[in-house]
């Protein structure tokens, strides 16, 4: 049986779930699965998918903790012997690499390259050492080609597979309208009034703030429309003038997407991000940035267009294709059902679950 130790410093948002999906479905596959995290959600969650939890305490930015995190790790990885390490975005990729020095196969997986949330020195520094951690990295999962080409780009060179990220299927669906309608009533939002949702944590990353600028313009236009945001960041609140209405993180975002007739994602950076591909599962056509899988996910391939995507931060093409789609519901109703049709090919859960064991096979036999 194959031991796999996942590292991550990020417990909610899209890391979260995908370390929670993947931990399970490995169990489940047979695979000895433990992951190191700090305290907080994703720890229960993995005590209730019987999954082994190891605390592992974590700041998100590097700094003089790095010191003391290496060593913890270290004294989990020495009592646990893991044949396999997995780390998880930039924090534990920085950390178990350091840790771990090439003494145990290192697998990482960016969720978004650490260099494209720096600027100045401090991403010339992040350059720099994505390129010299590769010599302690065996193989490096991307989640997206666009990912793929960053890396390549910057100079990240070393074995890389590409495993698209993946949603539950059954989990995330399309609602039937008394599904929408309890949503909805869920959320407090009205039934008569088309809602445009954006799902993710409080960020300079995730860009709620172009939304919010964008929306003003929208809401002018059609004063029917609101804007739903939900993530960690975020607490119940509803700004009745401006149509804007907040909503805490919540452990199950189904809902959201259930009451939702559009998503919007105007992140200025990815990976792939999760929740545009939740929305695609749950058939709801999504405005997007193009950044990183956006394009991929949504555009690329033979099957029809899920959605759009815009200029990152460009305000003006975010609320011209938001109108777009809030004035043609036939438009809506298409690019939805695509959607589906995209995550159903290309992104359900099981199929990255399967990808990542047999990344893992290829390289434990190639060691």
């Amino acid at each position: 049986m194959v031991a796999v130790l996942h590292v991550t410093q990020p417990t909610t948002g899209g890391v979260g779930r995908v370390v929670l999906g993947l931990a399970r479905a490995q169990a489940d596959a047979g695979l000895d699965v433990t992951v190191a995290c700090p305290a907080g959600p994703l720890a229960g969650k993995l005590a209730n998918a019987g999954v082994r939890w190891e605390r592992w305490e974590s700041d998100r930015q590097p700094g003089r903790s790095v010191a003391a995190e290496m060593g913890a790790l270290d004294r989990i990885i020495t009592a646990g012997r893991p044949d396999l390490v997995h780390l998880h975005s930039s924090k534990a990729g920085l950390v178990g690499r350091l840790a771990v020095r090439g003494r145990r196969p290192t697998v990482f997986q960016p969720h978004a390259w650490s260099f494209l949330a720096a600027t100045g020195k401090a991403r010339f520094a992040a350059i720099r050492w994505e390129r010299y951690a590769t010599r302690w990295t065996d193989l490096t999962l991307y989640c997206s080609g666009h990912e793929r080409a960053e890396g390549i780009a910057h100079g990240v060179a070393g074995p890389g597979r590409l495993v698209l990220n993946g949603v539950d299927l059954d989990h995330f669906h399309p609602s039937t309208e008394p599904e929408r309608q309890a949503a909805r009533d869920a959320l407090d939002l009205p039934a008569d009034k088309f809602v445009a949702a954006v799902v993710g944590r409080r960020s300079e990353q995730k860009g709620q703030d172009i939304a919010v600028q964008a929306w003003r313009r929208i809401r002018a236009a059609e004063p029917n429309a609101m804007l739903l945001l939900v993530g960690d960041g975020y607490r119940d609140a509803r700004d009745s003038r401006a149509g804007v209405v907040t909503r805490a993180a919540r452990e199950d975002v189904r809902p959201v997407f259930q009451a939702a007739d559009i998503m919007v994602s105007p992140s200025r950076w990815e990976g792939l991000s999760l929740s545009l591909l939740e929305g695609m599962a749950a058939g709801r056509p999504t405005v997007a940035t193009d950044v990183a899988g956006s394009r991929e996910a949504l555009l690329d391939g033979p099957l029809a267009p899920g959605g759009t995507v815009v200029p990152a931060a460009d305000e003006d093409a975010l609320t011209e294709a938001v109108l777009m789609r809030l004035r043609r519901p036939d438009l809506t109703a298409r690019e939805g059902a695509a959607a589906r049709r995209r995550a159903e090919a290309a992104f359900s859960e099981a199929a990255t679950t399967d990808s990542v064991v047999e990344a893992y096979r290829l390289l434990l036999a190639r060691l």
